[in-house]
């Protein structure tokens, strides 16, 4: 697999320290942090190592990763890998994403009262998927 022309690291080191200044009333100190550690990611600022072919004894020299989970070159492999795992468990047919959600001004209610609110917005939502998929099929 052949390196692509630029990598995330490379468009956050060309920028420098600019984007991070214009940035820095929207960002918060843990972007700084996975920033830096994109940037460091397999380079000699990590530190590294030398490996050796066990057959013809060629050395190289492997740079540490960062091991961030937002890194992509760190989670990449991971994510694709779960990511074809989770598609070989899909049945073949289409898929809709719904997500049902409660006002923030009920946060308070729901703390004191989880059981009952949350079996009533289960039933409202199944009664609205059940509703709405009647109608898809008609």
């Amino acid at each position: 697999m052949s390196r692509p022309t630029f990598e995330v690291a490379d468009i956050v080191r060309r920028t420098g320290n600019s984007f991070w200044e214009q940035q820095q009333s929207h960002l918060a100190w843990p972007h700084r942090k996975v920033l830096d550690a994109i940037t460091r990611c397999r380079t000699a600022a990590l530190g590294g190592h030398r490996d050796q072919c066990v057959r013809c004894g060629h050395q190289a020299i492997s740079f540490n990763s960062c091991r961030n989970r937002h890194c992509p070159k760190c989670q990449g492999n991971a994510r694709a890998k779960w990511l074809a795992a989770r598609s070989a468990e899909l049945l073949p047919v289409p898929y809709f994403h719904v997500v049902f959600t409660l006002p923030h001004s009920l946060s308070a209610l729901v703390l004191q009262n989880k059981r009952l609110l949350y079996d009533l917005l289960y039933r409202t939502s199944a009664a609205t998927i059940l509703t709405q998929s009647y109608f898809a099929l008609a």
